[in-house]
C-alpha cells in the first residue's frame, strides 16, 4: 500500500479509461484519438469529431497496445494510449494515489508490460493488476456456473469463472464473440436513420456534419427511451428541423439477432448447467434492451454492474494485490465474505434455445423470426406470401419471445404442423414444417448460426 493509504484503481475497459476511488467516478474518458500532424486530441473531444474526420480517428489503441493506427498519420497504439491516459490521469487530480489496475483477462505479457512502462513513463504508482473477471463476483453463489459478460468495442469476452470454498477464478478459455458495441450501436443508428428518411426524407447520414449531429444526440434518445414508449428525436440542419416520433419496441428489435446470438453462444458453454449467472460489465448499459433480454433468458440470473463496481472491489481486495513488492496479475481473489449470495434464477433451462429457430425457410429464402413474421394465401395458389404486417389475408403469424417461436392460427382448418392440423397458438421447434392447405409448398423451421472468433 502507498505511504499515505490512499489507493485508487484505473480501469481499462477498451471503449474508455476510468480512474475511481470506490466511492465516486473521478475521471471517465472514451478511448478515441484524433491524430493530427502536431498533436494527438483525445477523449470526448475526439469523440465529438469522429464522424467528421474519420480517417484522423483511432479508438483500438487500448485494444491491442502493440499496433500501430491505421489512420492517415500512424503512430503507435502505445503512444496514442500514453497521451490519452496522461488527460485522464491529470483530470483525476490524485497524482499521490497508489494504483490497481483492472485489465481484461485477454491481455497477454507484452501488453501488460507496455501498460506498466506507460503507467511508469506518467509516473503512475502501480501496486498491482486485477483482471476484471475475477473482480465481478463479489460473493459466492452456490450451486449454479457463472459468467462475466465483456461487452468491447468490436468484440465480447465471455469469460467463465470458477467458484470454489475460498476463491473465485477465471479459466484461462475465453469465447470471443466477433462483435461489439459499436455493432449494437451501428445497428440502432441505422434503424432510426431510416425513420427520419422514410417520416422526413432527411438522411441524417447523407453527410459528415449531420451524421455526428445525429451520433451526439443518439445516446440521450436512448436514454429517454429507457422510461418511456415512445419519444420526439429532432435534428436542426440549416435553420431547418426534422423530428420523427421514435418507438421504445423499434430500438429493441434493432439488435434482436445479435441478442439471440449471445444466448445461442451461452447455451453452448452452458447447456448442460442446471443455473447459471451472467454478470455483465458496465458497457452493457449502453445497450438498448440487452440487460432485459438475458434477465429473462431461461434458467438464468442477471448481475448489472456499475461504472464504479469492479473498482470498489478492488478496493475491497488491495490487501491481496498488493501485497509483497512485485507486481502481479490476479486471476484468483479470495472471497471478500463466506456468506452465500442470494439469487433468483429463472424458470426453464437454458438447454431449450436449442431447440429454437431462427428462421422460418419458404421457397429457398430464410426469414428472420426476430420480427413477426406473417404468412398469407394469394388466389392464384401462387404460393405463400410473407409480410411484417397483417392483412386481410394473413392466416398464421409466427413470434418469438426468448427460449419460445409461435404460431397464431387466424383461419381455422388451413395449418398443419407436422402433418397434424392447428387452429391455436402453438409453440414450434428446429425442425418442424408448416404445410398450408391447397399449396404444394413447404415452410421449414431452421436455426442459423453465425461462427464466433
Amino acid at each position: 500500500m502507498s505511504a499515505s493509504g490512499s489507493t485508487v484503481a484505473i480501469e481499462f475497459y477498451d471503449s474508455g479509461v476510468r480512474v475511481s476511488n470506490g466511492e465516486q467516478i473521478l475521471a471517465d474518458s472514451p478511448s478515441y484519438a484524433l491524430i493530427e500532424a502536431n498533436n494527438i486530441l483525445v477523449g470526448k473531444s475526439a469523440k465529438h469529431q469522429a464522424h467528421l474526420r474519420p480517417r484522423e480517428i483511432s479508438t483500438q489503441f487500448w485494444a491491442d497496445l502493440s499496433a500501430s493506427s491505421t489512420t492517415k498519420h500512424v503512430l503507435s497504439h502505445t503512444e496514442i494510449a500514453l497521451k490519452h491516459l496522461e488527460q485522464v490521469w491529470d483530470s483525476a487530480k490524485c497524482h499521490d494515489a497508489a494504483v490497481i489496475l483492472i485489465t481484461s483477462a485477454q491481455l497477454n505479457k507484452n501488453d501488460l508490460g507496455l501498460l506498466l512502462g506507460i503507467c511508469t513513463k506518467i509516473k503512475i504508482n502501480v501496486l498491482g493488476i486485477a483482471c476484471n473477471a475475477v473482480l465481478s463476483l463479489k460473493q459466492r453463489i452456490k450451486n449454479c456456473s457463472a459468467v462475466f459478460l465483456d461487452l468491447q468495442q468490436t468484440k465480447i469476452i465471455l469469460s467463465e469463472l470458477t467458484q470454489n470454498e475460498t476463491d473465485v477464478s477465471i479459466k484461462q478459455a475465453c469465447r470471443v464473440l466477433d462483435y461489439g458495441l459499436q455493432n449494437f450501436t451501428l445497428n440502432i443508428a441505422k434503424i432510426i436513420a431510416k425513420q427520419f428518411v422514410a417520416k422526413t426524407r432527411f438522411d441524417p447520414l447523407h453527410s459528415a456534419g449531420n451524421e455526428q449531429q445525429f451520433y451526439d444526440k443518439l445516446s440521450s434518445w436512448m436514454k429517454a427511451l429507457q422510461h418511456k414508449q415512445a419519444i420526439e428525436c429532432a435534428l436542426s440542419v440549416d435553420h431547418k428541423d426534422y423530428v420523427i416520433n421514435l418507438e421504445r419496441q423499434l430500438l429493441i428489435t434493432a439488435n434482436q439477432h445479435l441478442f439471440n446470438e449471445i444466448a445461442n453462444y451461452l447455451n453452448i458453454l452452458f447447456h448442460n448447467q442446471p443455473a447459471l449467472t451472467i454478470i455483465c460489465s458496465a458497457n452493457c448499459k449502453h445497450v438498448f434492451g440487452l440487460h432485459t433480454f438475458l434477465a429473462e433468458l431461461p434458467g438464468c440470473a442477471t448481475i448489472q454492474l456499475e461504472a464504479s463496481s469492479l473498482s470498489k472491489q478492488a478496493l475491497c481486495c488491495a490487501n491481496e494485490i498488493t501485497a509483497g513488492d512485485d507486481i502481479h496479475f490476479f486471476k484468483t481473489l479470495a472471497w471478500q465474505t463466506q456468506s452465500l449470495a442470494q439469487i433468483q434464477f429463472n424458470s426453464g433451462s437454458l438447454s431449450n434455445l436449442a431447440n429454437q429457430p431462427t428462421h422460418l425457410l419458404v421457397n429457398g429464402h430464410a426469414h428472420s423470426l426476430q420480427q413477426m413474421l406473417y404468412l398469407s394465401l394469394e388466389d392464384n395458389n401462387t404460393g405463400p406470401v410473407i409480410t411484417l404486417d397483417k392483412t386481410p389475408k394473413s392466416i398464421c403469424c409466427f413470434s418469438t419471445s426468448n427460449a419460445d417461436t409461435k404460431v397464431e392460427i387466424f383461419v381455422k382448418g388451413v395449418v398443419k404442423i407436422n402433418k397434424d392440423e392447428v387452429d391455436h397458438i402453438t409453440s414450434v421447434k428446429i425442425n418442424d414444417s408448416l404445410e398450408l392447405r391447397n399449396c404444394t409448398t413447404l415452410c421449414q423451421l431452421i436455426k442459423v448460426v453465425q461462427h464466433e472468433t
